[in-house]
Parts: structure tokens; sequence; C-alpha cells
């Protein structure tokens, strides 16, 4: 998958854009409004139509040769240059840098129509959060949500599959802060049960200090990846809004109004394959077996989209590495061990190929801490 790749649902791109049509509320849901100590999502929406009554979003889609006039959503997709260019002219259009912490505030579930229900529904934060990590893979594969549950700690990471500079703060801005807002609502407001920390791979930007209008918990930049940590204590107890059946049929419902093509992108079922397979990375021709089709065709369409077998066997090699520093873990050794390196230097000449810093270096520039690894 490229930047050219059209593989974004248009209807889910204009829950972003689609802003002048003031939505039903969490109330509508059973669900309790935000309290005033926080900024209220209802009178960001309210700012946000105010500021934006003299912004057509038809016409940024039209500068784009996008034409929205015949209402036809279905079966339509954008590539991540064309949202890209979007979200350019949003930004500039309003002068809100920060367009994705306040568009974040204001998505809540009732934006996200069936997908929102059949999240809220969930039986516990757990399942909620798998269930958003699928959607997200599905109807916005540049990105990639994830789920990671420990003994003390859990947390969705969220990482790039493929760039979206300069705009990547506005998307991992956007779904954390949305994110956020559903627990929030989800557990009753239960300070216990929020997330403790959000750790963001991006140096911190001139809009930083804003960040902490947003997360009522320490927010820290230059970290390994893009975290929303909380503790792990009741990731499964019961959600009031719990109910299976209505789960299950908003989820059909959804899927059917969406239809999706993100799995349709070799790319990214290769890279879903070899995410299950660290440690021991299969074989081109392992690999292609798997998903059904010969190594020659694997071979080709890996370079249609401009990646090879080995470029993507590495990215899910960085991907786990920088979990892992993501994690506490300091011992190059046994990293390398892990990923299927022949020995250390090995790993280390690699890892500087992707992060263009050495282990010890990435640790303390992530970290601030100046260690040696242990060998």
């Amino acid at each position: 998958m490229d930047l050219d790749a059209e593989c974004i649902p248009l209807a889910h791109i204009l829950t972003y854009f689609s802003i002048r049509e003031k939505p039903r509320f969490e109330v509508d849901n059973g669900l309790a409004p935000l309290d005033s100590a926080r900024p209220s999502r209802e009178q960001h929406i309210e700012t946000l139509i105010s500021i934006t009554m003299g912004m057509d979003y038809q016409e940024m889609f039209q500068n784009l040769g996008i034409d929205l006039s015949d209402g036809v959503i279905t079966d339509r997709y954008l590539s991540a240059r064309q949202v890209l260019a979007l979200v350019e002219q949003a930004i500039d259009r309003l002068n809100m840098p920060y367009l994705g912490l306040f568009i974040g505030n204001i998505m809540t579930v009732s934006h996200y129509g069936m997908a929102g229900l059949a999240v809220v529904t969930q039986p516990n934060l757990r399942e909620c959060c798998l269930l958003l990590s699928r959607f997200c893979r599905e109807y916005f594969p540049p990105l990639e949500i994830s789920v990671h549950v420990d003994e003390d700690v859990s947390w969705i990471a969220i990482e790039e599959n493929i760039s979206l500079k300069p705009y990547q703060e506005f998307f991992i801005e956007l779904n954390f802060v949305s994110f956020y807002n559903m627990v929030y609502d989800l557990v009753g407001h239960d300070s216990k049960m929020m997330p403790i920390r959000i750790e963001l791979a991006y140096p911190e930007p001139a809009w930083g200090h804003i960040y902490r209008r947003y997360f009522n918990c320490p927010v820290v930049f230059n970290r390994p990846q893009n975290r929303m940590i909380r503790k792990t204590h009741g990731i499964d107890l019961d959600l009031p809004l719990a109910n299976r059946l209505l789960a299950i049929t908003a989820e059909k419902v959804f899927l059917q109004n969406i239809p999706t093509r993100a799995m349709k992108y070799l790319p990214l079922k290769l890279k879903h394959f070899l995410a299950r397979s660290y440690g021991a990375y299969p074989t081109l021709e392992k690999s292609a077996r798997e998903l059904g089709v010969s190594s020659r065709t694997l071979r080709r369409k890996l370079a249609e989209e401009g990646t090879s077998y080995k470029q993507e066997v590495d990215k899910v090699k960085e991907r786990f590495a920088r979990e892992y520093f993501a994690r506490g873990g300091r011992s190059v050794a046994e990293l390398a061990n892990l990923l299927g390196f022949s020995n250390t230097p090995a790993f280390t000449r690699a890892f500087k190929r992707w992060t263009s810093l050495t282990p010890s270096e990435f640790i303390l520039k992530t970290t601030g801490i100046n260690i040696e690894l242990v060998d």
C-alpha cells in the first residue's frame, strides 16, 4: 500500500469533515455528558460549526477532483494522499494546527454511528479496544492500532503503515482523544479505570501545551511508540451498556453499509501474517502459500506497491523492537534473539538502518536515560 492506493472509504472520511450537522450526543445513548472541568464536546462542536460557516467541505473535495454533488458515497474510496490534502486544507482554512485534538473531542459515539454502537455494547474494555483496532485496520489502513495487555498495565498503540507526514499528529491526536473520551464515558467517569499516561512518538509540537486540556494524565513526547496506557485492572469487568446481540447486529449493519478494500492489499495481509510469526519469520515461499498466491505473484504485487518481502519483514521487526523498548526492555541480546538475528552486532546494524540510531542512542532519545544496554 502506498499514498495513492484508494483504500479508505469515503464514508469514513466524511465523519471528519462533514461537521456542519450537529450530532446526537451521548445522552441519547444512555451516556452521561462530560463534566464541565474538561473541554465540553457540545461547546466544541458549536464553536467548530460557527467558525466553519464560511468553509464548504464539498469545495475542499472538489479541489481534489472529487465531486460529491451526486450524493453517492457507497463504494467510493480515497487515497491517503487525498486525505492528507483534505487535512491540509482544513487546517489552513481554520488556522488550527491542533485540529486533530479539536475534532477528536467532538467525535462521540454517535459520530461513529453503528461502529460506535458496536464498540460501546461490547462486554468489557478489552473487547471494545480489540474491535476498535479491527475497525481501524479495515477503514483507515494507513494506521495500525493494536491492543496489548500485560499483568500490570495495558495499552493501545498506534503505528503508521505508511508515512502520514507532515500531518501524522492530526491522526494520532484525533484517535487518542476520541478513544480517551469513549473510555471516560464507558467506565462511568471512574478515574481508577482511566488511562494513566499518553506517550507520543513525535517531538512536542508548538501546540503541545494544549494536550493537557484533553487528557487528565501525563502526556510525554519523543517516546518509542504512540501509546495510551492504563492499568490492566478492570479491563475484563462488565460494562454498563454491554449487549452482545446488539453489538453483533450493529457491527453487521456497519460492515454491510461501508464495504472495505483494506485486506485486498497483499502487503497488509502479509504484514499481519508476519506479525504472528516473530522470531521465526517464514520464507517468501511459505508466506505466499499462507496467503494463497504463488511466490512470483507475491513478489510482483509487493513490487507494484513499491516494497519487497525483505522490507516488509524489516518493518515488522522494527515495530516489535520499538514495542520492546517502550515496555522497558533493555537487553539487546534478548531482542536480537527474539527477532531471529544471528548475533547482536547484526541486530544493531539493522536497527540503525531502520531508525538512524543505535539501540542505546534510541533509548537516550526516547527516555532520557543514558545507559549501556545489556548484552
